[in-house]
């Protein structure tokens, strides 16, 4: 083939691949608008449902909720078409962003993300969560507003920063143990699962003393160790069950932890530093379980060494529930965290469990300001968060609890109710001021653990004061952050008050109006308490060696 004869190929060939990346293009535009029928119909209204949810269920559920909104709207004489497109957690934040920036986003999102982006590109939702869901005619919730109809009456949902409701969340979920009951069993000669920490940390005993009969590595306790998951669910659960007499006395403003208060009691020895320890003290000695090198094993590895046999115990939350009990080869029973009695050194004045009422609330979907069609985007929104469907695609196909309330469970999700029958609640963690310190602090833990430390309350007390002066600057740019916020809310502030001497009488300016006024004493008071905290950080002292 001559050199003429063979530039003609490549160009043949050249222009072949062109054309048929031009139809597959036109095909994929086809497909992603609604197909043919969508494309030839100027009446359709195409909207798209965008989330990072990958687990056995989800897509399943929701195409089966979709068809029933496309035919429902179709009975009201409204073409809709509603696209499903799902995007791996790894590259969602980067999609994420390139859709609300790039100005075309998808109708209805699941969001992620700072306040301001949300402020940015979502819809505010508080005009309509007052109102009545008119999908729940004929259901438990059909009396109740869209906000009421909330397990949580939205409070997971309120972004402080601009008194304002971005979006609602779909699931709930609890932590739990899962527990292999084949090994359990053979290890400790019982049925009888442990209900407290000091049964727990015995049968751990006699999970290794099985294991060196057997010749077998054994893991008594499999944990997320790559992202720290495990350690800061049993930091927040312990720090809650030892210390929540704390928010009796921990805030001047509400029923909370106030860091700053809690270290002004230390420093005028009000307070045994002691008491602030013992939960890292605790955890230290639970992690002696987890298995070698536990800090480098991510969540699918410690997945695939609970199914694979090799892990007694495993503590994660109900989101993996289904998939563990359905994909191991062995018996899987679940239970709840164990609580710290009265038998365990550290038990002493422990209230046991904490509530676990609005805990877990997740899966926020918002709509976009930029959607086509948001008088359809909010009402499949409200559609999605239903009774019925919303039960439908969480309970029946995911195997997760609803985030709405009156939903029942059976079977194996009864054991994922939250608990509820207690005065206490969750309480925060002191010492956690922000990113950086959470972050070290957990590092401080796992390092800790690692090195079987025998004074891990000395040792975590004493990093934290050296990092005292990054976690200083952490709290001053949280602090510039405020101060932005508050510029911004008393900006519209005045706008509202201009509102309202045009129109007195419109509620709806009234209703915001208070709204913002009451995010802006809330910014003053995180200003307060800021401040207080890197006035009260400077004070505290080294722990003496030989004493408190």
């Amino acid at each position: 083939m001559s050199k003429e004869q063979l530039k003609k190929y490549f160009n043949s060939l050249g222009l072949a691949i062109l054309a048929g990346f031009f139809i597959v293009s036109v095909v994929m535009v086809i497909r992603n608008h609604g197909g043919m029928d969508v494309v030839l119909s100027s009446n359709t209204k195409v909207i798209t449902f965008a989330h990072w949810q990958l687990e056995d269920g989800f897509r399943e559920g929701f195409d089966e909720a979709i068809a029933e909104y496309e035919k429902c709207k179709a009975e009201q004489g409204i073409k809709v078409k509603v696209n499903q497109v799902a995007i791996p957690v790894r590259g969602y934040s980067q999609w994420y962003l390139t859709q609300l920036i790039g100005g075309e986003p998808a109708d209805v999102i699941e969001i992620i993300g700072s306040s301001d982006i949300q402020n940015q590109y979502m819809v505010s939702l508080a005009p309509f969560i007052g109102l009545k869901n008119p999908w729940n005619i004929g259901t438990p919730l059909e009396n109740h507003s869209w906000r009421d109809s909330f397990i949580d009456d939205m409070l997971s949902t309120f972004d402080q920063t601009y008194s304002d409701f971005f979006g609602v969340c779909i699931f709930m979920h609890t932590i739990r143990v899962y527990v292999n009951m084949d090994l359990y069993e053979k290890a400790c000669g019982t049925s009888r699962l442990p209900e407290t920490v000091t049964e727990w940390l015995a049968s751990c005993r006699q999970i290794n003393e099985y294991g060196r009969e057997i010749n077998k590595p054994l893991i008594p306790i499999g944990v997320r160790g790559f992202d720290k998951g495990t350690l800061g669910q049993l930091l927040s659960d312990y720090n809650s069950q030892m210390n929540a007499g704390l928010a009796n006395n921990g805030s001047p403003y509400n029923y909370a932890v106030n860091s700053s208060e809690i270290f002004r009691q230390v420093n005028a020895a009000q307070l045994e530093r002691g008491k602030l320890l013992r939960p890292y003290e605790l955890v230290n000695e639970i992690g002696q379980y987890f298995a070698e090198g536990f800090s480098a094993i991510d969540l699918e590895q410690t997945k695939y060494l609970f199914s694979s046999g090799n892990v007694c115990y495993f503590i994660d939350g109900t989101y993996n529930a289904w998939s563990l009990v359905n994909n191991s080869p062995f018996r899987v029973a679940v239970i709840k965290m164990p609580e710290l009695d009265g038998g365990h050194s550290l038990g002493r004045g422990a209230v046991g469990r904490v509530s676990e009422l609005g805990a877990g609330i997740g899966g926020k979907f918002g709509v976009t300001k930029k959607s086509k069609h948001q008088d359809i985007a909010l009402d499949f929104l409200m559609f999605i968060t239903s009774y019925k469907i919303n039960k439908m695609t969480m309970v029946e196909h995911c195997k997760w609890m609803s985030s709405l309330k009156h939903v029942e469970y059976e079977g194996l999700m009864k054991s994922f109710e939250p608990v509820s029958n207690t005065n206490y609640i969750p309480i925060r963690i002191p010492f956690d001021l922000g990113t950086y310190s959470r972050s070290r602090n957990l590092q401080r833990v796992e390092r800790n653990i690692i090195k079987n430390d025998p004074n891990p309350g000395f040792s975590f007390w004493d990093g934290f004061l050296k990092d005292r002066p990054m976690i200083i600057d952490e709290l001053k740019e949280t602090i510039h952050g405020v101060q932005r916020n508050l510029w911004v809310m008393d900006a519209t502030r005045s706008a509202l008050s201009y509102g309202l001497e045009e129109s007195p009488d419109d509620e709806f300016l009234q209703l915001r109006g208070n709204i913002n006024l009451e995010g802006i004493i809330g910014r003053w008071r995180i200003l307060d308490e800021q401040n207080d905290i890197i006035s009260e950080l400077g004070k505290l002292e080294e722990i003496n060696r030989h004493g408190n």
